[in-house]
């Protein structure tokens, strides 16, 4: 297979890690500066969204068919995680909250689903979205990722959001004054102030950019070594041929290996996300001792 507008392995690299984006400069087809509220990635958006509601029809169906007398081994696995995030709300929340609870595991399910779209060959949906783009619409060079979580934007909305919600909590838990003296007064006690502002301060956004860019970092780690791997034999610098075909059985056992380990690792990171949105914000809920 091959990809327009790529004539060496750097351009295919930065070809496979260059978004479809609206808004960004023409020239980079990157963002201008690390936030730039006029650039719109719309590969990341389509998947994303494609997937959520994916996620709300298995979820639908699912909703119709629960039996408590017969239930499928689907359900069975769906009411493990659910009994997994209850007793793990237990442990932090001060009473359960069915809306973290089923927050959670919206998360998980869905940065699941957005991590394995690393599993999917490199190549096969820029193909699609290359011939979509060449035939409909008459675009050059077409751009596009098909792992959102893969990218810093989709991690850090998501980390955000959560961020959000514990500023939320803390207010709901402590009031707006109580949220306000916590950074004059701890952890050094009223004496430390500029140094509580700032540690505090450091302790908050700690949890939001260690949230994003952990799942941020694991998942664009995945995507770049698949498309290492795909410059072995068919890529846009490798077209089909006898030489290229010799390293199709360690592409192969490489590929698979990789793949196995690379699910591992999707399942892990969006399980850690969900247990950890969990915890913080069950940190949040806590009474701050003045």
């Amino acid at each position: 297979m091959t990809v327009k507008g790529t004539e060496s392995a750097g351009g295919y690299i930065t070809h496979h890690l260059t978004d479809w984006c609206l808004g960004c400069n023409p020239q980079t087809h990157q963002p201008n500066g690390l936030v730039d509220f006029h650039a719109f990635t719309l590969d990341l958006l389509l998947i994303s969204l494609i997937l959520a509601l994916g996620l709300c029809f298995v979820a639908w169906r699912m909703g119709r068919k629960l039996s408590i007398d017969n239930p499928g081994r689907f359900q069975l696995a769906i009411e493990s995680m659910v009994e997994y995030i209850t007793d793990q709300m237990r442990e932090v929340f001060p009473e359960i909250n069915h809306y973290v609870g089923a927050m959670a595991l919206t998360i998980f399910s869905w940065v699941f689903l957005m991590n394995v779209m690393d599993l999917i060959p490199v190549d096969l949906i820029p193909q699609i979205a290359a011939l979509v783009g060449h035939h409909f619409f008459g675009m050059g060079t077409v751009y596009f990722r098909n792992v959102p979580t893969a990218a810093l934007d989709t991690p850090f909305a998501m980390a955000i959001v959560i961020f959000v919600l514990m500023v939320v909590y803390q207010v709901k838990a402590n009031g707006v004054g109580g949220y306000f003296k916590r950074f004059l007064l701890h952890p050094y006690g009223k004496y430390g102030g500029p140094a509580n502002i700032v540690t505090t301060l450091i302790d908050d956004f700690s949890k939001l950019v260690s949230l994003a860019l952990r799942l941020f970092g694991n998942m664009f780690a995945g995507e770049l070594i698949f498309a290492l791997l795909a410059l072995l034999t068919f890529s846009a610098l490798n077209p089909p041929s006898w030489s290229a075909a010799a390293w199709v059985p360690a592409q192969f056992v490489t590929g698979i290996a990789w793949s196995i380990f690379d699910l591992l690792i999707a399942t892990l990171q969006a399980f850690i996300f969900g247990v950890l949105a969990i915890v913080y914000l069950g940190m949040a809920q806590q009474k701050v001792e003045h």
